[in-house]
């Protein structure tokens, strides 16, 4: 058995899905919603929830997400990585990441992807019933001191390998961002991380272990696309266990 880890935005997806939705308001609207200041908002949800209700003024319901979620491309090769990684025996595949569930369930069903994953750790989301303006709610309250206030995603891996698997397994991790990093952080020798080449994540990463801040215990590859990830664990890490 082993687990895989996906974080979403820039990794499974080739885009940010939170700002990718910034289209639904008009033109002369946009520049004003990206200037907004965000130290007023606790976290990146809130501020997301400030930006549903604005939307919800010029009317936009759950078709108009749905059809802004579809345009968004999968990252390249990552379909392909995806089902993969979920033909192998005993492989086991969640999403940990801080966008918010009507997003990416919408992109992953599109996609047909949606039966894939065992398990999906992100914002809850859901239209109101009463005027369906799209709500998000935070995923949680978390003392991580280097993490967003509503989610450690080395909290959240931690806590599901205690709940799910009797032993220690090993973890494929597969992110982008700064708050990919933690969890990066804390994973065991004969795990991989797989930061995509250029973003915050393998910036960070390495930045850290050149100044002698951090090291990996994990293995540490870059990647590009879905397909060097594919063919980087065929060659070096699947044979390993």
């Amino acid at each position: 058995m082993f687990l895989v880890v996906f974080d979403f935005d820039h990794t499974i997806i080739d885009a940010n899905s939170d700002i990718h939705v910034s289209k639904l308001f008009p033109s002369d609207e946009k520049r004003l919603v990206a200037e907004k200041n965000c130290s007023q908002f606790q976290c990146w949800t809130d501020r997301m929830q400030d930006i549903f209700r604005q939307l919800h003024k010029y009317h936009i319901n759950e078709n108009d997400y749905i059809k802004n979620m579809q345009e968004i491309p999968l990252t390249d090769g990552f379909k392909h990585l995806i089902e993969y990684l979920y033909s192998l025996p005993n492989s086991h595949l969640i999403i940990v990441s801080d966008s918010n569930l009507v997003f990416i369930q919408t992109i992953l069903k599109y996609n047909h992807l949606h039966h894939i994953f065992k398990d999906i750790f992100t914002n809850p989301a859901y239209f109101n019933k009463d005027d369906q303006c799209l709500i998000i709610e935070q995923y949680g309250q978390q003392t991580c001191p280097t993490c967003p206030s509503n989610m450690c995603k080395n909290e959240i891996i931690e806590k599901y390998c205690r709940t799910k698997f009797s032993q220690s397994i090993p973890i494929l991790f597969i992110g982008d961002g700064h708050n990919d990093v933690c969890a990066a952080n804390n994973l065991k020798k004969g795990d991989l991380v797989c930061a995509r080449s250029g973003y915050r994540m393998a910036k960070e990463l390495k930045q850290q272990e050149k100044l002698n801040i951090k090291k990996l215990q994990a293995d540490f590859f870059e990647w590009n696309d879905g397909k060097q990830i594919e063919d980087y664990i065929k060659d070096n890490w699947l044979n390993k266990f």
